[in-house]
């Protein structure tokens, strides 16, 4: 069964703006920028460094991050 898609930030200018207008949060392993909208729901968007490993590493990453987002949206609901 397929997974329902997370609202994401897909376009260069939408990471931009939250790059250069949110608040960051970092640890040695992440990093986590957020910046306020208008719409009715949160969209995610990731970006993993290159020193984390080869692409087959960082595409897990990502997969693991966004299944773990869609656990927090699935447990508010």
């Amino acid at each position: 069964m397929r997974q329902k898609p997370l609202h994401s930030l897909t376009k260069r200018r939408d990471f931009k703006a939250v790059f250069n207008e949110g608040v960051s949060s970092s640890s040695s392993f992440l990093v986590i920028y957020a910046k306020p909208n208008e719409l009715r729901f949160s969209r995610l968007g990731l970006a993993v460094n290159k020193k984390i490993g080869n692409a087959v590493t960082r595409n897990r990453i990502r997969r693991l991050l966004r299944e773990a987002m869609r656990e927090c949206v699935r447990d508010m609901a």
